[in-house]
Formats: C-alpha cells, sequence, structure tokens
C-alpha cells in the first residue's frame, strides 16, 4: 500500500491556524465530514481524544501519527497537515510537532490501517527527508513529494 495512493490533495492540511492537539483534531474532523467520510466533525475529534488517553501519537523526530477507528467508516481514510514553525503536541522525544498523518478506519479496515501505521513509522524514522514534505505549498506539492519518498 502506498500512502500517497491513500491521500487526496484536499486532505492536506498546509500550516492550519491551530494552537495545539486539541486545535488540529477539531480541525480534521471537520475536513473528514466535509469530505462526506463520518458523519459528524465531533467523532472524529472523540475517537482521537480517547486514542491520545491511551498514548500520545507524537512519535518523535517532529511527525505524530494519529489514528483511531470510526464504525462503519468501510475504508481507511487519511489526512496530514504540516506545522513548519511546531505544533504544541505531546510526542515522545518532547519536541513540537510538524508533520502530522491522520489515519481512519473501522474494524473491517484494520489491515489497511496496520500497514498504513507501519508505513508511516518507516517513514518518520526518514527524519532528513521529511522536510520538503513539512516545507509542500499545497496539497497537491505535498502529495509529489511525498510519491518521491515512497519510491526511494
Amino acid at each position: 500500500m502506498r500512502l500517497s495512493q491513500k491521500l487526496d490533495p484536499e486532505m492536506v492540511l498546509i500550516s492550519p491556524d491551530v494552537e495545539d492537539r486539541g486545535d488540529l483534531f477539531r480541525v480534521l474532523g471537520t475536513i473528514f465530514a466535509d469530505a462526506k467520510l463520518v458523519d459528524s466533525p465531533e467523532i472524529v475529534m472523540a475517537r482521537l481524544l480517547e486514542r491520545e488517553a491511551i498514548l500520545s501519537t507524537g512519535i518523535g523526530g517532529g511527525v505524530a501519527v494519529p489514528h483511531a477507528q470510526i464504525p462503519g467508516l468501510g475504508r481507511l481514510a487519511m489526512a496530514a497537515s504540516t506545522h513548519p514553525t511546531g505544533l504544541d503536541y505531546p510526542s515522545l522525544d518532547e519536541k513540537p510537532v510538524r508533520l502530522v498523518f491522520c489515519l481512519l478506519g473501522d474494524a473491517n479496515t484494520a489491515a489497511d490501517h496496520l500497514a498504513g501505521l507501519a508505513r508511516l513509522a518507516r517513514l518518520a524514522r526518514r527524519t532528513e527527508a521529511l522536510e520538503p514534505l513539512i516545507l509542500a505549498t499545497s496539497g497537491q506539492s505535498f502529495l509529489e513529494v511525498l510519491e518521491r519518498l515512497e519510491g526511494a
């Protein structure tokens, strides 16, 4: 599975005006709802916060991978956001988050969900390669960089 094939340009937020993780989850909920992938933004925010209560998904290296299951979603859905100046988001290395990939799935998409998380974890280890993603100026340019990274 290629991440770039699961992500649409309109699901990439370039430097959104958010102050912290809660603000970001609210905005992510809205774009998933606007894309008609979920019934309400609130369910996304609630499920992401439930997952975060277990352990922060700020995995270090300036990357966070919030994820949750939304019953009835029926497919793996993905969004991303860039935060060049850093976002207040608890992370394992206690450094600001600059790149976020959000995955939503349901019980029927567990295999895709896990494959997506594994692919993102591998990508996050390539910290030097992430800067072009963080500095992307549009959803389309973000996807083009992601495609090149996945081909490398």
